[in-house]
């Protein structure tokens, strides 16, 4: 046989039917190549170490290999050397099958000795060593004899006549040594140190074969500690290493046993687990389902396409094996293994049925760990089950509304889901609280954010709403947390801004309703959709309506540090007057008043004058936060006193 790598199988069969049938030995090494091929799949493709060490990993278990060491060298030059105890290569089987880019080993053979289905089908693997170092050194034992041969890559690229002979170190050396392949690897293009842990989990990632294939690796600087070390101070790879720092809550076995109705005739070919996590997966590449075909992945991890829902993506992660998928005629995996060829007709429907599956656990999902949080729950003796099943039958549909999100939620606190949970049941009774809380559960928002706003009303809104003395005792809240915000100097104009649209009443006490972040051009679209405005777009922080006393209050918003000079005081009348003029005719509006709150007043004569001027024609109110909470105080002194009347 030609003793040469060819750049091609189609080449190597070609030259093979043309030479004599009598066995011809060599005694030299030859490599044919393009530097084209060996720099597109060999350089590019393989960039990244362990990527690199999984083509060394499945070219060892296609050898049989039972037992695999790494060895990694950051002291003078670094260094890896890959060890394995497969059946080895002869001097005719390194030049004639190792040498050969593009043989396809599953046309010589479907099992190996040991009955293992082979990995390697492009027979490119070999190449990738190219992608992280310069010097490749092959060193094999068969039947007893030993043979070396060491490989440059410069030289290689720099070969004019597309020919390369590697140096031979050992040819046919008699020894004692059992059969076995080491590849070493000098000259690495890196700069930082060998982070050996992480290889090993990446390693992990790619493949599921780690319960039948003893892989270690060694580094004299490992820091690792146990249980991941063996006693002998190795780091072992195992298939349980990709899921660490996991904390499985769930899981699902395949082939699945009802799970979808999909009629997908591969379905139970498939097999593998899915788990998720009681805490988001912080990895973002254990993100999804991976695919694997033959123990080694054939896809990332992803959804496929399906959705996501309640950031169900971040806590599912899962390897289903697809073996079928390598008994196409078709070759359907890409080259790096990174994902399949999802056109053809068995990749499209093999898509459509891991959506279904995808969309089937998020809903199992939800449903889990809505029944474990209402087992925690019943625990601290919130029996949510049992309070639904009280309510008058017309209202449990509301009551599992409201209470379902709380339920459902992924990323909320036992203790926030407790009270959340209690409030909801305590307050259930109050029609105020039962229409805000189903507005709530209607919004077209996550789970998470819903508790959030349960919370907040739980916090103020609908305690107003009750008997006198939860009134008071709420009001006086508001007033203490508005103190607080002024005496931390909040500068956030949104604080300040939302908490006074909640409460409107610490700018007036007849402040009945208001309008949230309104513009000029906004409010007279909606109103008189055939008038053209002269105004642009002009802003007010918000728009509040008494309509018992028919005024409509414009408030502007300062940060608490800001102060008020006459331009903000001339900008509070502009608007008053562009408003007033507006709506005259067409409400029922008898007068608009343009408040502006702001950290404090310029201490100016002619702020001082203006701010006089406007108080006595009643159109414009400059208040500092000190003197809303101060007059806040002196209108809720009976609420004050009943309060302390209540709490003696």
């Amino acid at each position: 046989m030609e003793n040469s790598l060819l750049s091609n199988t189609s080449n190597q069969n070609l030259q093979e039917s043309e030479q004599p049938t009598e066995t011809v030995e060599k005694s030299s090494l030859e490599l044919s190549f393009d530097p084209k091929t060996i720099q597109h799949l060999g350089v590019s493709l393989y960039s990244q170490l362990p990527s690199v060490l999984s083509e060394l990993v499945s070219n060892s278990w296609d050898a049989d290999a039972e037992n695999v060491t790494i060895l990694f060298n950051n002291h003078d030059g670094k260094e890896i050397i890959y060890s394995d105890d497969g059946h080895g290569m002869t001097f005719e089987e390194l030049n004639d099958k190792y040498l050969v880019i593009g043989r396809n080993r599953r046309e010589e053979t479907s099992l190996s000795p040991k009955g293992r289905k082979p990995i390697g089908k492009k027979g490119l693997g070999k190449l990738s060593v190219f992608g992280i170092c310069d010097l490749v050194t092959v060193i094999s034992v068969k039947n007893k004899l030993k043979n070396s041969f060491t490989m440059n890559l410069k030289e290689i690229l720099s070969s004019s006549s597309g020919k390369y002979t590697p140096i031979i170190n050992t040819k046919n050396q008699p020894t004692e040594e059992p059969n076995s392949t080491k590849i070493i690897l000098k000259s690495i293009r890196r700069k930082t140190g060998f982070d050996t842990l992480n290889i090993a989990i990446s390693l992990a990632k790619k493949f599921t074969i780690f319960d039948q294939l003893n892989v270690t690796l060694e580094d004299a600087n490992l820091k690792v500690k146990k249980p991941l070390i063996s006693e002998d101070g190795k780091l072992v790879v195992t298939n349980e290493l990709k899921f660490q720092g996991l904390n499985e809550e769930f899981s699902w076995e395949f082939p699945e046993n009802g799970l979808t109705n999909h009629k997908y005739e591969n379905k139970n070919l498939i097999t593998g687990k899915i788990i998720t996590t009681k805490t988001p997966i912080n990895s973002q590449d254990m993100r999804g389902i991976y695919l694997t075909s033959r123990g080694k992945i054939v896809n990332q991890a992803e959804f496929y396409g399906a959705r996501d829902n309640d950031q169900f993506h971040t806590y599912i992660t899962g390897y289903l094996a697809i073996d079928f998928i390598d008994d196409e005629d078709e070759d359907l995996i890409s080259t790096d293994r990174h994902s399949l060829n999802w056109e053809n007709d068995l990749t499209k429907e093999l898509k459509e049925y891991l959506q279904e599956v995808i969309k089937k656990l998020n809903g199992e999902w939800r449903k889990k760990r809505k029944e474990e949080k209402s087992r925690e729950l019943a625990k601290q003796n919130v029996d949510v089950q049992q309070f639904v099943a009280d309510l008058p039958s017309h209202q449990r549909e509301l009551g599992m509304k409201i209470i379902d999100p709380i339920l459902s939620a992924p990323n909320i606190d036992n203790e926030i889901t407790l009270s959340v949970t209690k409030n909801v049941i305590a307050k259930f009774n109050n029609d105020d609280f039962k229409e805000y809380a189903s507005s709530i559960a209607d919004l077209d928002i996550s789970d998470e954010n819903k508790v959030k706003l349960l919370t907040y009303l739980d916090d103020w809104k609908i305690v107003e709403n009750k008997q006198y003395s939860s009134l008071a005792q709420t009001r006086i809240e508001v007033i203490n947390k508005f103190e607080q915000y002024i005496n931390c100097y909040t500068k956030e104009v949104p604080t300040l801004h939302n908490f006074l649209k909640d409460f409107p009443w610490l700018i007036d006490p007849r402040i009945l309703e208001f309008e949230d972040e309104v513009r000029f051009s906004k409010i007279l679209k909606e109103n008189f959709p055939e008038q053209d405005l002269d105004e642009k777009d002009r802003r007010i922080d918000f728009l509040c309506t008494n309509f018992l006393g028919q005024v409509l209050y414009i408030v502007e918003i300062k940060h608490s540090e800001y102060e008020i000079d006459l331009k903000a005081l001339e900008q509070a009348n502009h608007y008053q007057a562009f408003v007033k003029q507006k709506f005259k005719t067409e409400l029922a509006i008898s007068n608009v008043v343009s408040y502006i709150v702001g950290g404090s007043i310029k201490d100016d004569y002619l702020v001082q004058d203006k701010i006089d001027t406007y108080r006595s024609s009643g159109k414009v109110f400059a208040k500092t936060y000190t003197e809303l909470l101060q007059q806040s105080k002196s209108y809720h002194k009976e609420f004050i006193e009943k309060h302390k009347e209540l709490n003696n």
